[in-house]
């Protein structure tokens, strides 16, 4: 025997109190509709403030909860900073090459201040260019999850780079700070003289190598200690 069909809600007589009838396809797509029970998380934030949330959530005790608000504004922090980082070393170069070439015969008591600034310039831009070429268009990563380069030969430029820019920097160290207490800024003609900006920019560069490295050394010992303690 035939199933009968349901009648159409307009065939329903008016007043009559019946409910309107149902259809296969609407109680099939009621039951094919996941249920969340209660205990079933909610979904996870994609915003910093949700990502709080859900460890303020997740983390009974004030001491959880603030190790994992430390690995969130860590993480949050650190890609700003990387962000940063990338915009001065593109920055930092190109001043270099700028200013020394603007500069060439300022420096009488030292012409290889101007060129050191030329040289360290052209090198930091290649640099950088070579390291996001390398990280951007050369690089993959094996069935353990480790990053390994697929254009070896550019990574070895990058290595020979790196080793001529250490080189350089240690010879802009003997011919900068050698003569940082006899420069003079002021008169063009003497033998002493050397354009105040073309040597303090010389100077500050290499001296902002030093400062950078200290901070990071001093940071790198406070983060160790830090998670050292918060286990």
């Amino acid at each position: 025997m035939a199933e009968e069909e349901p009648p159409l809600y307009k065939d329903v007589p008016e007043n009559s109190g019946a409910p309107p009838p149902t259809y296969q396809s609407d109680v099939a797509a009621e039951e094919a509709r996941p249920v969340m029970s209660g205990t079933e998380p909610p979904p996870s934030y994609d915003s910093l403030f949700g990502k709080i949330k859900e460890a303020r959530t997740e983390h009974g005790n004030s001491f959880g909860f603030f190790k994992a608000l430390l690995a969130i504004l860590g993480a949050a922090i650190g890609g700003i900073v990387c962000v940063a980082c990338v915009a001065a070393l593109m920055a930092f170069p190109i001043a270099q090459l700028v200013i020394g070439l603007q500069n060439q015969d300022q420096c009488t008591i030292n012409n290889k201040i101007p060129l050191f600034l030329i040289v360290s310039g052209a090198c930091g831009c290649a640099a950088a260019v070579l390291q996001i070429m390398d990280q951007m268009c050369c690089s993959d990563t094996d069935s353990s999850g480790e990053r390994r380069s697929k254009c070896p030969c550019l990574g070895f430029i990058l290595h020979l780079l790196n080793l001529f820019c250490f080189a350089w920097f240690i010879c802009g160290n003997v011919w900068v700070y050698k003569i940082h207490k006899t420069v003079d800024y002021d008169d063009p003609a003497s033998e002493e003289y050397c354009g105040k900006l073309v040597y303090l920019f010389a100077f500050w560069s290499i001296t902002a190598v030093y400062v950078a490295l200290g901070a990071t050394c001093v940071i790198g010992c406070g983060c160790v200690c830090l998670m050292a303690c918060l286990g």
